[in-house]
């Protein structure tokens, strides 16, 4: 017998006959409501020191960054960047810094003062950075000159309002570890 085709009949006879599968499709008990926020809170038990910090100094940072949108608004036109640019960046950049400046938070702060310093390095980190990062951008081929000019500016422009976001991320994230308040959200 030459068969040029394999029609794989033959295997399907000699196997033994398979049962069907069967699932059980089974529905979840109803939840109370009032359950919902402690069932939300039990789920991001993820979340890390550093973490909530870089979300608390970036949230800060971004609302300083948009009380200067007037001065920051005629910078951006001038320079032709889009304004919003002026308000993310300066955010973006405290989120990296304090992720970075509060690893091991929990172990090596004791008092409140020790996390406003780590605050007012986060901004100043933040200020340096962004400079930079506007200098490189716009500034010509020589970066030096060019740079303590837009680090003075953006220091007039910005500063105050920075600062003072600094100062009440860092107090709030050293009163929340001080105080073991972070229990509800953190990792136990």
């Amino acid at each position: 017998m030459n068969r040029k085709y394999d029609d794989g009949l033959d295997e399907e006879e000699d196997a033994p006959p398979r049962r069907a599968a069967v699932t059980r499709i089974e529905t979840a008990p109803e939840e109370p409501s009032e359950g919902l926020i402690s069932r939300l809170v039990s789920s991001v038990r993820w979340i890390t020191i550093p973490l909530f910090a870089a979300l608390v100094f970036g949230i800060c940072a971004m609302l300083a960054a948009s009380t200067v949108g007037w001065a920051m608004r005629r910078f951006a036109e001038e320079s032709g960047v889009n304004p919003l640019i002026f308000v993310a960046v300066p955010g973006l950049f405290a989120v990296m810094f304090a992720l970075i400046v509060y690893q091991n938070a929990d172990k090596r702060i004791t008092r409140i003062s020790q996390s406003i310093s780590r605050g007012i390095l986060v901004a100043l980190l933040t200020w340096i950075s962004f400079s930079a990062l506007a200098t490189w951008a716009w500034g010509p081929t020589d970066f030096m000159p060019y740079f303590s000019n837009v680090l003075l500016l953006s220091g007039i422009i910005g500063g105050g309002p920075m600062l003072a976001a600094a100062l009440v991320a860092g107090w709030l994230v050293g009163w929340l570890i001080k105080q073991r308040k972070l229990g509800w959200i953190m990792q136990d």
